[in-house]
């Protein structure tokens, strides 16, 4: 049985790996991008391979990354909770697919006072360095806060998404 979430700190054991992804921030833009699986983005793709050992991404074809650098995510329901899905399926007929799991990497967390990730009902502390992994159809928002949080979210696929065809 999968687990609900997995909280792994201290992904990147080396310090020059985790800097060398804060150095690649302006390649995720907020409104996400799109990477096949037969040309993952490297850092990026580690973090699908760890996904890996928790959920089964035989037929995975690619995934969607995107950054939260100081932003909370758009909320679809009141209080800001929300589930990461197939936004372009969803606006354009109501229909809720959802991505194999959901991937939420700390890049940089400074001075952070909330900003909290809630998945149902477990509190999450975000934390530099930190992966945390959840299933799909997994309601969840992020406090509001001050101080300093990047992140980087992935969602894998087995389908390409229309927004990125």
């Amino acid at each position: 049985m999968t687990p609900d979430i997995i909280i792994i700190d201290n992904f990147f054991e080396d310090n020059e790996s985790l800097e060398k992804f804060k150095d690649k921030l302006e390649d995720f833009p907020p409104e996400g991008r799109w990477y096949d699986m037969d040309r993952p983005e490297t850092y990026t793709g580690f973090i699908i391979r760890m996904a890996s050992k928790y959920y089964n991404m035989d037929r995975i074809i690619g995934y969607e990354a995107w950054i939260h650098n100081n932003t909370r995510p758009i909320a679809d329901y009141e209080g800001g909770w929300h589930f990461d899905k197939d936004e372009y399926r969803y606006n354009v007929n109501k229909v809720l697919r959802f991505p194999i799991c959901s991937c939420v990497f700390y890049l940089e967390v400074q001075n952070l006072e909330g900003g909290k990730l809630v998945v149902e009902d477990v509190e999450i502390v975000p934390k530099t360095n930190r992966l945390v992994i959840f299933g799909p159809a997994k309601r969840h928002y992020v406090e509001e806060f001050t101080g300093l949080r990047h992140s980087i979210n992935i969602n894998p696929w087995t389908r390409k998404l229309e927004e990125y065809a």
